[in-house]
């Protein structure tokens, strides 16, 4: 594995599509489907750190960042938002994953003489 795994998370970003008919639900629909949606993510709490945007492409109207200690789990939370309660109504069309690089001047330089 990496060296840098030991020390830096994994970062994924889910761009995503969200259907006209999630919209219709109203708020208090939206709430009953997000609370269900929390439900089921809610053992990803601890490991990933959830952020949500606003998009700033028309591809696309939500973009969310986990963040996780492994690949594995972000794999796990984003197969689980897939076949969670919002997955009727907000579909995943990209994802990126890559890894927080170190502060700069701290990373470690195998490739220097040493």
């Amino acid at each position: 594995m990496h060296d840098l795994a030991d020390k830096n998370k994994y970062v994924g970003f889910l761009f995503m599509r969200i259907s006209p008919e999630y919209f219709a639900l109203g708020r208090e629909g939206i709430h009953e489907v997000s609370a269900e949606h929390a439900r089921d993510l809610g053992r990803f709490a601890k490991q990933l750190t959830h952020v949500v945007c606003t998009g700033v492409n028309g591809k696309y109207d939500q973009v969310t960042m986990v963040e996780a200690d492994t690949l594995e789990e972000i794999n796990a939370a984003a197969t689980a938002f897939r076949m969670g309660a919002k997955a009727r109504y907000i579909e995943i069309v990209d994802i990126v994953v890559g890894m927080k690089a170190p502060p700069r001047g701290l990373a470690n330089r195998s490739s220097q003489p040493g």
